[in-house]
């Protein structure tokens, strides 16, 4: 019997070798056992504020994951907590917004991210089903191919150095401005061709309404609770506007957008109590398109971002301090 466990000790060893591995090098510090991290998966995000709820949280895609947080801090006069993670989907951010409100101890304030583009029939993707299961299930995370394959990358970038390459660019005339097929574009080719990656999704573009009401029964909750909602519709570059809004739907997105989805956020803004700062339509902020846009969503990190996350912030401020 004592060969037999320590047979199965030995055998043993490396998976719990393995397991120490990935406590220490997994990137998001789901245990907790590091001070803070850099990374912006939504796992990593959402299991920060389960340990530290904020007061003051931001949701959305990634044209709100990638706020400087000092920066963010300074303008507004406070912390937010950043919940924003890449591709999140209107379903995906009013989970999560129903999630915080559900919290025990819920936010005071949100700031939510909204665009023509998630409102969009055909991009709804449904991920919070599963990142509940993991929060509260270390196994599962532990389990999980994704997290595994993430530790690896990290360990690997540890023992390198290397760091993820802000969106950023000082774009060269002309390499930087000619496509593969040797079009030169007046702007720089990432954003020339952004539109391109859009079409499929938004050919036949049409509102999510439940959805939208669902916003609006979410909208209703802050209310009840005291917390002040925020929607923010993000900027996008002038050719996103031309070559996809003016072009698809039916009619065009930019006419169901003005005609019926603005007019009815405002409307229920004006009933619910919450703020709306449309940087989308009504109010783009005068950003150069060559130099301040990474691409047609993204704002340029270095040279476009910090200019709107101070607008914005500021805007929020000045809304809400008139109120």
């Amino acid at each position: 019997m004592k060969h037999i466990f320590t047979r199965l000790a030995l055998l043993a060893l490396p998976l719990v070798a393995y397991l120490c591995f990935f406590v220490a090098f997994e990137p998001n510090n789901y245990f907790g056992l590091r001070a803070n991290t850099n990374s912006k998966a939504p796992i990593s995000r959402l299991q920060s504020f389960r340990r530290e709820p904020g007061e003051s949280v931001i949701i959305g895609d990634s044209r709100f994951a990638h706020f400087d947080a000092q920066q963010v801090a300074q303008v507004s006069g406070r912390d937010w907590q950043n919940l924003a993670f890449g591709g999140a989907s209107l379903r995906e951010s009013l989970d999560l917004l129903e999630w915080v409100l559900n919290s025990d101890t819920p936010p005071k304030e949100v700031l939510f991210g909204l665009s023509f583009y998630t409102i969009n029939a055909s991009y709804d993707t449904d991920r919070m089903s599963n990142l509940e299961l993991t929060l509260s299930n270390p196994f599962a995370y532990v389990m999980n191919l994704e997290y595994n394959i993430n530790t690896l990358t990290h360990f690997q970038q540890v023992i390198t150095g290397q760091t993820d390459s802000p969106e950023t660019g000082d774009w060269v005339w002309p390499e930087d401005y000619t496509g593969a097929d040797g079009t030169v574009y007046p702007v720089h080719t990432l954003l020339a061709e952004y539109p391109q990656a859009l079409v499929s999704r938004c050919r036949n573009w049409s509102i999510q309404q439940d959805l939208l009401n669902r916003l609006y029964q979410l909208a209703e909750q802050c209310q009840q609770q005291g917390v002040s909602l925020t929607v923010v519709l993000a900027p996008m570059s002038d050719n996103i506007r031309t070559e996809i809004c003016q072009v698809y739907g039916t009619p065009s997105i930019q006419q169901q957008m003005e005609n019926t989805v603005l007019p009815q956020l405002n409307q229920q803004a004006d009933v619910l109590g919450f703020a709306v700062l449309d940087y989308e339509w009504e109010n783009p902020p005068q950003l150069d398109q060559d130099t301040q846009f990474f691409d047609g969503f993204h704002l340029d990190e270095r040279y476009g971002l910090p200019v709107w996350v101070e607008q914005l912030f500021q805007d929020l401020n000045q809304h809400w301090m008139a109120q």
